[in-house]
């Protein structure tokens, strides 16, 4: 991100000759005489290296994929994230620093997940369990593989949720195959080992409880994930087609505006 894009000097040229007097000034214009010494001396370093935080924007998003349920656009928040800005400085050893961010991180996937419906209780199991472990750690690997899991685990929860009654049991083994193996190819057969039914009868159960044939539920749920990812990520279409395993963009254009009524990239504009 430029530096500009942050928005401390708009003159490249004076922040190059003057730029500690130039920091300074804006620093006492804010006017932050309330901050205690050590908040104001971070504040003016940050200010100083011009490294912003990573964006709170991305961290909603993040937030909104937990909370849907979504574990695909989950993950490619969290790689949003991790490519942009950096985090504050918390601690001086890097394991500390990344179990710190570690417990922040667990701490706002509890609240998205709780949002999305995961029980109080069952939320704050987990988030006290994977807190404790994180704790445990002896390397910053350790707390990164961590993460990945404690993401995957929120979603599932939410994902199981939504996935409850009224469907029967094998309805729903069905769709948490469909929500789990998204990105992958999934066949009618692949459906019913799932379920535990042969596949004549997950065809006429499925359609029963969901109104839908199986094949029929797989897609609409890769043009929900599509519908997320355009709103959330800026991923061209090539690469959320073929994320989502459509044959080809030009096949994933035609079966979005079928579904939407617009093509993804006025889809895109007009929820922007």
């Amino acid at each position: 991100m430029g530096i500009t894009g942050i928005g401390y000097l708009s003159d490249k040229s004076s922040m190059k000759n003057h730029s500690g007097r130039k920091i300074m000034s804006i620093f006492e214009k804010d006017n932050f005489d309330f901050l205690d010494k050590k908040t104001r001396q971070i504040l003016l370093a940050s200010r100083e290296s011009f490294v912003p935080h990573t964006p709170y924007r991305y961290e909603k998003d993040m937030l909104e994929a937990v909370r849907m349920g979504n574990l695909v656009l989950a993950r490619k928040c969290v790689e949003n994230l991790d490519k942009t800005g950096q985090a504050g400085k918390l601690s001086t050893n890097p394991l500390r620093q990344e179990q710190i961010i570690f417990i922040s991180f667990i701490t706002q996937i509890t609240r998205a997940a709780m949002d999305g419906g995961v029980p109080e209780d069952l939320a704050y199991a987990m988030s006290d369990s994977y807190i404790q472990t994180s704790e445990e750690c002896t390397s910053v690997s350790q707390i990164e593989g961590l993460r990945n899991r404690a993401l995957k685990d929120f979603v599932s929860a939410v994902k199981h949720k939504q996935e409850s009654p009224p469907y029967s049991k094998a309805i729903r083994s069905a769709i948490h195959y469909i929500h789990s193996h998204i990105q992958e190819k999934i066949s009618l057969e692949q459906l019913a080992d799932a379920s535990g039914l042969s596949s004549g009868r997950l065809s006429h159960l499925f359609k029963e409880e969901t109104g839908m044939s199986p094949l029929s539920y797989v897609q609409k749920e890769r043009l929900e994930t599509a519908k997320s990812m355009l709103l959330y990520t800026d991923y061209p279409l090539s690469e959320i087609s073929a994320a989502l395993c459509f044959s080809s963009e030009s096949h994933f254009i035609k079966v979005f505006r079928e579904y939407t009524g617009k093509t993804p990239g006025r889809y895109r504009k007009s929820q922007s």
